[in-house]
């Protein structure tokens, strides 16, 4: 049996979020990056990574949540962050199809800082802003994570080299890729190193994933057993 790692999911939504790892199990999904969308998720996804088997955490703040704020989320993130060295930052992001881009843009760059300040992965969402996250990454210099993971990537093809090359970022593909009418998605994938593919569930249950594995081989002319390999690496070396 293929292992799997889900990338990016949302188990603190989930009624019972230890018994469906449990479950995946049984098809190989040996563990799960969960990730929060508000500091009101960042205690349920703790709460989880020390009781569930296999969850990673993430917390950040995601764009569509930025007016929903109500303390002091940045020294809360680092506090937790400087006590909690396994933990990642995430999901946090730019989404053009929002309001208030200017507080999108601060919020996201603390997400960066921090990321940057303890050494963490960072996982970004980004919806029609691609080119905004690359000035900023730009302007940034060397103050960058160490490694970024794209969530649900199907930005243009013309920055994966540099994304991948410049600022050490995995590209995460969700059940999107199942769906033909999703090209931007497909033509991402096809235009992605193998080295920097993950998958995704991107819900509450990862047990999509194996179907996810089997299109990216298909759409990338790999064998299963091969590609299931290569994300399983690509994801340990983001945990790691």
């Amino acid at each position: 049996m293929h292992k799997y790692i889900d990338a990016h999911c949302h188990l603190q939504r989930a009624e019972n979020p230890c018994a469906v790892m449990i479950n995946a199990e049984k098809y190989g999904i040996i563990s799960a990056i969960c990730n929060s969308a508000t500091p009101n998720d960042w205690d349920n996804v703790l709460a989880l990574y020390k009781k569930c088997k296999n969850i990673y955490p993430c917390i950040g703040v995601h764009p569509w949540e930025i007016n929903n704020i109500k303390f002091d989320w940045h020294s809360a993130l680092h506090n937790i962050l400087q006590k909690n060295p396994d933990v990642m930052i995430g999901e946090c992001g730019l989404d053009k199809n929002y309001p208030d881009m200017q507080q999108q843009e601060q919020i996201f760059i603390a997400h960066l800082d921090a990321g940057h300040k303890y050494g963490r992965t960072v996982h970004i969402h980004c919806v029609g802003a691609w080119d905004c996250i690359m000035h900023i990454l730009k302007s940034r210099g060397k103050k960058i994570p160490p490694i970024i993971v794209a969530h649900s990537f199907m930005g243009p093809v013309n920055i994966i080299e540099k994304l991948a090359n410049e600022y050490n970022t995995y590209f995460s593909y969700s059940p999107m890729i199942l769906d033909a009418r999703h090209r931007r998605a497909i033509d991402a994938l096809r235009n992605t190193p193998i080295n920097r593919i993950l998958i995704e569930s991107d819900s509450i249950n990862p047990l999509i994933i194996p179907d996810i594995a089997i299109s990216v081989a298909k759409i990338k002319s790999i064998a299963i057993d091969k590609i299931a390999d290569i994300i399983y690496s690509n994801t340990q070396t983001v945990l790691n």
